[in-house]
């Protein structure tokens, strides 16, 4: 029992448990680091299947399905190194790649519901914008490439609703001068976002103007204008249903993002704070 007490014993046990574990550590170092597995499942090969014949509209053949596995499996490797390198680190195209994965995966894993009738119907109460039809406009035009507002005020003044136009009056433009059943986005293409609601608000049968356009001034006269009308329900039912799914995807996309800035502390420079929108925070800044 005494034995058991010797200070010296107690320093050789402890000095044998030190060196069977220092041993056991070299051992596993020099073993080198585990192999990684890297996995090519049919999956890979059925999506590899797809890219391909969405590119060149037919299968690939056993030797192009080999060259597309190869180069995916070397791929792979690759990338792994690249991380372990930390290569990614500091690329914005990388960064940009992630995300964009990572938003797509997001996309995936959100499963919506079919809207119910009530709520496709509460959605047409509440948003004329998806089921009034566009009011669509038809005129004629006079232009002026040049001249004061009051050159073509006097011009305006000269000229009769009921009669037509001298041809030596204004100038030319390369459009025309009758334009038939525009809506505002026509137009706008056409004239600039400013010329088309200035025309759509025109009294019909009557010369107004001078109207500005990215071309000059215009004197106008609306021929007919057909009015805004509320399609029926069934006739816009499918654009409710589209409007509907992506409302619902926007809601469920800000709440995943929500929860995954969630796991992070944003610091952003009090300098900048006023620009940056941090999911999950209301707007006054608070999470």
């Amino acid at each position: 029992m005494r034995l058991l007490k010797e200070p010296l014993l107690h320093f050789a046990v402890i000095g044998g448990l030190i060196f069977a574990v220092h041993g056991a550590v070299d051992k596993g170092s020099k073993a080198g680091p585990a192999t990684q597995t890297v996995r090519i499942t049919t999956t890979d090969a059925d999506w590899l299947r797809e890219m391909w014949a969405r590119q060149w509209q037919r299968p690939p053949t056993d030797e192009e399905l080999t060259r597309l596995l190869t180069d995916h499996l070397t791929e792979e490797v690759l990338a792994r190194e690249a991380r372990a390198l930390e290569l990614d680190v500091g690329d914005t195209i990388v960064r940009r790649r992630l995300a964009q994965k990572m938003a797509f995966l997001l996309d995936d894993t959100i499963r919506l519901a079919e809207p119910t009738e009530a709520e496709l119907r509460a959605l047409y109460e509440t948003r004329p914008d998806l089921v009034r039809t566009q009011p669509r406009v038809s005129f004629t035009q006079v232009y002026f490439r040049r001249g004061s507002d009051d050159q073509v005020r006097a011009t305006l003044a000269a000229l009769s609703d009921d009669a037509a136009v001298p041809d030596e009056m204004g100038d030319s433009l390369v459009l025309g001068d009758t334009f038939a059943d525009q809506d505002e986005q026509a137009l706008t293409n056409l004239f600039g976002a400013s010329f088309a609601k200035a025309v759509l608000a025109l009294p019909v049968d009557r010369w107004s103007g001078p109207i500005q356009s990215s071309y000059g001034l215009h004197i106008v006269k609306v021929t007919a204008l057909s009015p805004v009308e509320a399609r029926p329900f069934e006739v816009v039912r499918g654009r409710l249903e589209e409007e509907w799914r992506r409302e619902r995807q926007e809601r469920a996309r800000s709440d995943r993002l929500g929860a995954l800035f969630g796991k992070y502390q944003v610091s952003v420079d009090p300098a900048v704070r006023r620009w940056v929108r941090v999911p999950g925070e209301d707007p006054g800044g608070r999470p």
